[in-house]
């Protein structure tokens, strides 16, 4: 169950910083300004302590989490082992595929560190579909091609993994 400190509305200072930050960040690649100016009301903001728990295993999604400070781990539970399967740092979004795909989430998100985060709610998302076609179609096509990155990345280790076997048992 989630643990947040707090969540409030974003200020007009922390619009300013957000806005330099959105523009490194993928799921924002190929906004213009004044897309990204309709974007900064509809997020919010969270902080969370060490150890505190972003999402659970198992719960329906209803954000997308971008990393203003501090850093996360994404871990899996199964069969009572725990199993860590990526970290996110300042500036990496996460939470998106499983929002998109529509799919429960398949592992935790836990603080490292103090966290800060500004979360995009699927509803905020969602509402772009019917006032802003252009921008929600933008921002989906990022988000497919920010999991096609994982993924490629992911296919990637997997293989050198398989070879360094294969060469193991050549030896």
């Amino acid at each position: 169950m989630n643990t947040k400190i707090h969540k409030t509305e974003v200020t007009y200072k922390e619009k300013q910083l957000i806005f330099s930050m959105l523009n490194k960040i993928s799921l924002f690649g190929g906004l213009t300004v004044g897309e990204l100016e309709c974007l900064i009301p509809l997020l919010t903001t969270e902080s969370l302590k060490k150890g505190e728990t972003v999402f659970d295993q198992g719960e329906s999604p209803n954000n997308i989490f971008i990393i203003q400070s501090g850093e996360v781990k994404i871990v899996k539970q199964q069969d009572d082992i725990e199993i860590e399967l990526i970290r996110f740092y300042e500036g990496n979004l996460f939470g998106e595929t499983e929002l998109i795909g529509i799919f429960k989430y398949i592992a935790s998100a836990i603080a490292l560190t103090d966290l800060k985060l500004l979360v995009f709610p699927k509803s905020a998302l969602y509402s772009l579909h019917s006032k802003n076609i252009k921008l929600f179609s933008k921002i989906i096509l990022n988000v497919a091609r920010e999991s096609c990155r994982r993924t490629a990345k992911t296919d990637q280790y997997w293989l050198d993994e398989m070879v360094k076997l294969r060469k193991n048992n050549k030896e």
